[in-house]
């Protein structure tokens, strides 16, 4: 039987490559120690020289491998590699691979002993054009290092190579299920005890079991063969396989977006009857149809609300652990409430794959790559990065859509028919799309993934599908990408930016959902992240997302979370921190509130302004539109000598000057503001004195602000604010107060599918300087200084700036259980203390 052993823990390193280094007798006192997963190069936050990564290094380690005997086989197992690698073991070449976001083999068994075995990887991080995305420019960074897991792992002469179980392509397909196994076989005798020149398939055959739980709901055996040039489980290595078929799956629930119902198949390799290795997988039962009218899951309409997803962190880059892989998923599908995210553009770490399964959260997956198409080779090794991407993830049910071309480039007709004619035969039961930016692009796949930048706050929001695919019919169509940097904004900008963001937002997914032919959107994108000198704000940083490099949100993400039914959780988020002077001309209004409530009710310094409704007028496809306040006068003459006349008018004046400024009354304006004062004998100092207390409020005793979030006429939520917020506490809020010393080394923690092959665990802590009613206080940059006792270090500088009055940083185990305590100082304030537990 297989045995997988981590080998995430206890390697070398050393920024630099020799010869010398090959040799097992090399001695690796000095070098540096670390973990896997590990980044070549901690960079600051912001602010770097992008090349400062790009070397070469070298990792090493000895392993210890048992006996082989009866022909049993040891392969390295990597689970990805930045950019290319080549590696040793005791002294000889055994291997190496190309492109860094896909996983690889390396067989040593005829380079081991047993007993302790030297390991080196040499590591290319430079950005080499002949791998992809390389070759000309990139809006993003690849980082370097062994930055995904590595396992030992030890095979009978025959194992299993690849499980594809197709999923179904209609519902009452789930009557049966087929299963395509490859099977990889020594070249003579793979049978245990078979005889010289016996064949390699006598007396093996496949077992396959769908699990329900415990319960055994189906179960079939079927003889190793050759197998059909078209099976898509060989892959493109050809050789020995099964085909088998489950029948009798009646009963069984389907996966969807609120019940990810997910089964267990086991596969085993019998030997004359007696297991000889067992592969499990999880898989879900569903349908995925693009049509025209729209994206079908299930047979029922579901309209696509995405955000585009970078894997990249501060500090650390690519090299984060399962746990926090898996965060990011439940950042979108939980706090920020999608149903969908687009892995651009490369595909991810299985852990964040593995939550998407789990969540219900649908993925489009796509294969390396920046508008840039090199030359033969490159084109080798983005097809080999292709069919690596789909043997590894298409047991996946929330993947519903391949990218099978090299986002936004040019058409090149031969590889891209190449590109699709390897999905389709690796994975014949998904659609495939690719992601364009160019109009009138020759469309080869089944749907037309299009990246909508038209929106420039205007009146055109998204363009007709037929007028960008230039065809006389209508085809499926998703728009995978949208703002961005049309509106880049960051989270500690001003605050009309901030809101003008998320207005920007909410009016492209008003729109996908009532423009004909439009599956859906995805909004570029959900996390701020580090590029190249060429783009983002000069700092290496694109602060395109609804949250920050942090995960912390911006007023955009609120849109997207208010989206969810509250039974989710409640949403109550002004785009407004209430201060008189933080927009342009002293102006306060419009107020967006993004929420899921039913009704908003606003208070003011105790006294109760009005009642808002969701504004269905202006985004009448959201399901729950933002409330807007636009008037701050409200209640408050009820009752005065005002006609309801002249109360009317003092609304529609006060909301506009609090709008645009008294300097922007138009004529129309002033008269209507002349003649208030004449029917009311009003005095301009007393008309001033009038405006003034409803519109700034000067010097008024109490500054505060409360929204009441009311659903069918009950108190759900309330949020109070204040013109006069101070800084008042520092708040620290783990993610997980729970961690495993040495990593997710088996799957029990996170379900039954996986294995991580990984030496350390992480958690991220969020800091925040909060004001006197709760809120973040975003003009804080103080300085905070962490200190950490126990087996636990931090991932990133010990020291920082807050960045809007909030910040964030992940710790990480060191391999031994105990207590992790975490002590944040910030100046003036109290320090704050997490204890978090590792075993």
């Amino acid at each position: 039987m297989r045995n997988v052993t981590s080998l995430g823990a206890g390697w070398r390193f050393l920024p630099r490559f020799e010869d010398a280094f090959v040799d097992p007798r090399h001695q690796l006192a000095g070098w540096a120690p670390v973990d896997i997963p590990h980044t070549n190069l901690e960079l600051p936050y912001n602010a770097f020289d992008e090349k400062s990564y790009q070397f070469i290094s070298t990792y090493a380690r000895d392993v210890e491998i048992p006996a082989l005997p009866g022909g049993r086989r040891a392969f390295l197992d990597f689970e990805g590699v930045m950019t290319a690698c080549d590696v040793w073991v005791n002294g000889k070449p055994a291997g190496g691979h190309l492109g860094g976001y896909t996983p690889f083999s390396i067989e040593v068994t005829s380079l081991a002993s047993a007993g302790m075995n030297r390991v080196v990887v040499r590591v290319d991080s430079t950005e080499r054009p002949d791998i992809p995305p390389f070759g000309h420019v990139v809006d993003y960074l690849c980082y370097g290092g062994i930055y995904r897991g590595v396992g030992l792992r030890i095979q009978e002469a025959a194992f299993i190579k690849g499980v594809f179980a197709k999923p179904m392509d209609a519902l009452e397909a789930r009557k049966s299920l087929d299963i395509e196994v490859a099977i990889d076989a020594a070249a003579a005798g793979a049978a245990p005890g078979a005889a010289r020149g016996q064949r390699a398939t006598d007396g093996l055959s496949a077992r396959a079991r769908l699990m329900d739980g415990s319960r055994v709901a189906a179960e079939a055996v079927a003889p190793i063969a050759a197998l059909d040039a078209a099976s898509a489980a060989r892959g493109d290595d050809g050789g020995l396989g099964a085909s088998i078929r489950l029948r009798g799956l009646d009963g069984l629930r389907t996966w969807d977006l609120d019940a990810p119902v997910l089964y267990s198949l086991e596969v085993e390799l019998l030997s004359s009857g007696t297991a000889i290795d067992v592969e499990r997988q999880r898989i879900g039962f569903r349908t995925a149809e693009w049509k025209p009218e729209g994206f079908f899951l299930n047979g029922r309409r579901v309209v696509i609300r995405g955000l585009n997803r970078h894997q990249s962190f501060p500090w650390q880059g690519y090299a984060m652990p399962a746990r926090v892989q898996r965060r990011d998923a439940e950042i979108l599908k939980r706090e920020l409430g999608v149903n969908l995210v687009r892995t651009s553009h490369y595909p991810q770490a299985k852990a964040f794959l593995d939550a998407c399964d789990e969540l219900g959260l649908l993925v489009l997956e796509e294969f390396p790559g920046w508008q840039h198409i090199g030359d033969a080779a490159w084109k080798d090794n983005a097809c080999m990065a292709l069919r690596e991407m789909i043997v590894r993830d298409r047991n996946r049910p929330s993947i519903v859509l391949w990218g099978v071309r090299i986002n936004e480039s040019k058409d090149d007709h031969d590889f891209y028919v190449s590109t699709n004619e390897i999905a389709h035969r690796l994975d014949p039961t998904r659609a495939r799309g690719g992601i364009r930016c160019i109009d009138k692009s020759e469309l080869l796949e089944d749907v037309y993934t299009f990246n909508d930048f038209v929106f420039d706050g205007g009146e055109r929001v998204l363009r007709k599908p037929r007028s960008v695919t230039g065809l006389g019919r209508d085809v499926p169509y998703l728009v995978t990408e949208y703002n961005g940097h049309m509106y880049p904004t960051k989270r500690f900008d001003n605050e009309e930016r901030l809101a003008e963001h998320a207005r920007r937002h909410a009016a492209v997914v008003n729109a996908a959902a009532s423009t004909k032919g439009i599956a859906g959107a995805i909004g570029w994108c959900a996390f701020d992240y580090n590029t190249h000198k060429d783009f983002g704000s000069g700092d290496r940083i694109c602060y395109h997302g609804v949250s920050d490099m942090f995960r912390i949100p911006k007023y955009a993400a609120a849109l997207y979370a208010s989206q969810r039914d509250p039974a989710e959780g409640v949403v109550l988020e002004a785009a407004c921190i209430f201060a008189k002077g933080e927009r342009c001309a002293a102006t306060l209004l419009p107020i967006d509130i993004y929420t899921n409530c039913d009704e908003v009710v606003l208070w003011r310094g105790g006294k109760r302004i009005g009642s808002f409704l969701p504004d269905r007028r202006s985004w009448p496809r959201l399901r729950h539109p933002p409330v807007v306040v636009r008037d701050l006068v409200g209640d408050q003459l009820d009752g005065s000598d005002f006609s309801l006349r002249d109360r009317a008018a003092i609304r529609r004046i006060a909301g506009k000057v609090l709008t645009v400024g008294y300097q922007n009354l138009n004529l129309a304006d002033k008269l209507g503001m002349a003649l208030l004062l004449l029917r009311n004998r009003l005095s301009l100092h007393e008309a001033e004195a009038l405006f003034g207390k409803f519109t700034i409020g000067w010097g008024a005793e109490d500054e505060s602000w409360e929204l009441v979030g009311l659903i069918s006429g009950k108190e759900v939520a309330r949020r109070r604010y204040g013109g006069d917020a101070v800084p008042a506490a520092l708040q620290l809020r783990a993610d997980d107060l729970h961690l495993l010393a040495k990593g997710a080394a088996e799957s029990a923690v996170w379900g039954d599918a996986s294995t991580y092959l990984e030496g350390w665990d992480a958690t991220r802590v969020e800091v925040r300087l909060v004001d006197q009613y709760g809120n973040i206080e975003p003009f804080a940059a103080e300085a905070i200084d962490i200190e950490v006792e126990g087996p636990g270090s931090i991932a990133g500088p010990r020291r920082f700036a807050l960045q809007g009055g909030c910040a964030a940083f992940w710790v990480r185990t060191t391999g031994e259980p105990g207590t992790i305590r975490v002590r944040v100082s910030c100046g003036r304030f109290a320090a704050g203390e997490l204890a978090i537990v590792t075993d």
